[in-house]
């Protein structure tokens, strides 16, 4: 579980970089906290890096939103620090290594992870917009009633 601390001080780091406001530094810790959490917890049940990457990015866009309503900014912040955590910068590296080595299975098996990384985390997000689209346009029509 030392990985749930390194993923909110990562979020946190990359929050103070992208120069957030210090009054929300702990609302983007507590991001990288669950977008870590979901993705451990998913791929703990399902054993499936594309499923755990999607779960995580569902969760983060959740959370962005949720946190730019209550604290009346934009939600860019809370997803791009929130999304840290679970961007495949290892497998890359080692793909890109491997490629350079002229390991050709193991660069094509850190490529492939790389891959299911990057399309769950766009699959997710894409999944979690729709779903926020989808309430919006229910709220607007509740609204003009």
């Amino acid at each position: 579980m030392i990985n749930l601390l390194y993923a909110s001080i990562g979020s946190l780091g990359f929050g103070m970089v992208f120069k957030a406001n210090k009054n929300k530094y702990i609302y983007i810790t507590i991001g990288g906290l669950l977008n870590y959490l979901a993705y451990y917890l998913s791929y703990k049940y399902s054993n499936n890096i594309f499923l755990s990457s999607a779960v995580c990015a569902v969760v983060t866009r959740m959370y962005a939103n949720v946190m730019s309503i209550i604290l009346k900014c934009p939600t860019t912040i809370f997803t791009l620090t929130g999304l840290i955590p679970i961007v495949p910068g290892g497998s890359l590296f080692y793909m890109m290594q491997n490629l350079v080595l002229k390991n050709t299975n193991e660069a094509l098996n850190q490529g492939i992870i790389t891959g299911e990384v990057i399309l769950g985390i766009v699959s997710g997000m894409l999944f979690a917009s729709s779903i926020l689209t989808i309430i919006r346009a229910i709220k607007k029509k509740l609204i003009s009633f």
